[in-house]
């Protein structure tokens, strides 16, 4: 019994140490020796693929990589380094959300290409990739390193809450670039976000609702919102 139990045991704790896999090509499941697949560390979100917004890249997995499973050819990936920290020993949580950056890889059938970062050390290091995000793409089976080009600021939370709420449908599969049925023909240029239509009406009680949220932020908050106003 107890040698069942250990065996039992191994295969779950295998099971878990395997990389959650997103299949965004249509059609049957294929060996990942007829695929592209792109490790994506659970630090970094996808926000979009070949200039597509695609949900299914940010399944919940808490922080384990991912594998996103395409086909064969050239695609451009936009992602961004989010991850949450406790302040004063677990008081308090805030979450970092920085710059986008556009990986741009082609790989052929059985290629592993891997987003890289260098990890912060604390919260201190990760805001800084609010201004600056230094990524790159590796290819582990031939070791050929791209370096990620510089996207978009994320948008504050209080812009995103006076924005539209209307969500726009999603596509599940995404083709290379390139190809008939691609989002794109050419890799895409990334364009600062339109801006979205208010949502709250022009009235006191607008004003009333912002001052009381400016109340509620700490200097640290404030300063940094100030900082994104002006830009």
């Amino acid at each position: 019994m107890r040698r069942l139990f250990v065996i039992t045991m191994a295969c779950l704790m295998a099971a878990c140490a395997q990389q959650p896999q997103v299949q965004l090509y249509s059609g049957a499941p294929q060996p990942q020796s007829k695929v592209l697949t792109v490790v994506v560390p659970g630090e970094l979100e996808i926000r979009s693929i070949n200039g597509q917004p695609y949900s299914a890249a940010n399944a919940a997995y808490s922080l384990d990589d991912k594998q996103l499973l395409l086909q064969p050819g050239a695609y451009q990936i936009q992602a961004f380094y989010k991850n949450g920290f406790d302040i004063a020993g677990g008081i308090s949580h805030e979450v970092v959300r920085g710059r986008t950056a556009i990986f741009n890889i082609e790989g052929k059938a059985g290629d592993l290409w891997r987003l890289e970062f260098d990890r912060p050390n604390n919260l201190a290091e990760a805001k800084k990739f609010e201004d600056e995000f230094t990524a790159w793409a590796v290819n582990t089976r031939t070791g050929e390193r791209q370096q990620a080009q510089a996207g978009n600021r994320n948008v504050s939370a209080l812009a995103a809450l006076m924005g539209s709420r209307e969500v726009a449908p999603q596509a599940t599969t995404v083709a290379p670039l390139g190809t008939a049925s691609g989002a794109a023909t050419q890799p895409v240029v990334l364009s600062p976000a339109p801006a979205q239509a208010a949502a709250l009406p022009h009235n006191d009680a607008t004003l009333t609702t912002l001052q009381q949220m400016w109340n509620l932020l700490t200097p640290e908050s404030r300063s940094a919102f100030l900082k994104w106003a002006q830009q």
